[in-house]
């Protein structure tokens, strides 16, 4: 499909709220995919879910997926030329049962946790102890900060500070830094007005992409595979250093990025998810 298509696409986007005022996908970036994918070449696909799948929403429990995505991504993961996986920070089986999709690959906690596809990976030196331990810290000094809440996932505990007045900030930071110092075998990553304490095992996103990327493809039948990483959070960085040289990164939301891409919000996403199942059936 052609810039004159594509162009179409934007503006198809545009009026489903996808952008503000002019076109939010990248024309070389839906050129690439029409081309590969309209030869033949098989497709490795990677998403966050949060911020990238569904919008952002105050509370974890809310971000709902909506039926029209569920129904592409479904259409995605039958074809035989395609491997389908989400990567989130979100502990696997929220993911799974959110998702609620076969022929999928869940990556759960950042990627210590991953099944799907007769693939199945938990980090050896991931300890559930050393996060319950954490968790009953985090509690225990969450009354001093009005609207902060905590969210086990059992291989993380997520600290969600959304809710809290912006001049109390700073004392969520003081918080998570004071808990980090006492425990020396948990580490944080910070979110979206988030702080995600995971076990300190060096892992991160981006080799958990890599990872998942190697043991998918190499599912596909032989040929042009064509891999691509969308995401909208800093954790999602990782993964696009960590396959610069292999995949079609894409950071979601107007933010300095290693992606080579970017569009404006999650209504692209799902023009994107559109695009790619329409080359597909070509």
């Amino acid at each position: 499909m052609g810039r004159a298509a594509a162009e179409r696409a934007g503006a198809d986007s545009r009026r489903n709220g996808g952008s503000q005022g002019h076109l939010s996908l990248p024309v070389p970036l839906l050129d690439r995919l029409d081309r590969e994918l309209g030869e033949g070449a098989g497709l490795v696909a990677i998403f966050d879910y949060d911020g990238t799948l569904t919008p952002l929403v105050s509370t974890p429990e809310a971000a709902v997926l909506a039926p029209s995505v569920r129904a592409t991504l479904a259409r995605l993961a039958r074809s035989e030329r395609v491997r389908l996986a989400i990567l989130s920070g979100r502990g696997l089986s929220d993911l799974k049962a959110r998702v609620a999709l076969n022929d999928v690959v869940y990556g759960g906690c950042h990627g210590l946790e991953i099944a799907g596809r007769d693939l199945r990976f938990r980090h050896p030196r991931a300890r559930a102890a050393d996060i319950a331990a954490t968790r009953r810290e985090l509690a225990d000094a969450l009354p001093a900060v009005p609207g902060a809440r905590l969210e086990y996932k059992g291989l993380a505990v997520t600290l969600h500070y959304r809710g809290v007045r912006p001049e109390r900030w700073s004392r969520v930071q003081e918080i998570a830094s004071s808990v980090l110092r006492r425990r020396r075998t948990v580490t944080v990553i910070q979110g979206h007005r988030i702080f995600d304490f995971m076990p300190r095992v060096g892992w991160n996103k981006g080799q958990a992409a890599r990872w998942m990327v190697r043991r998918m493809a190499s599912t596909l039948p032989r040929g042009r595979v064509v891999v691509l990483y969308a995401g909208d959070d800093n954790t999602d960085e990782t993964a696009f250093a960590a396959l610069r040289h292999r995949a079609l990164t894409i950071r979601v939301g107007a933010t300095p990025t290693a992606a080579q891409y970017s569009v404006q919000g999650v209504r692209d996403v799902q023009a994107l998810l559109r695009r790619m199942a329409s080359a597909l059936a070509a």
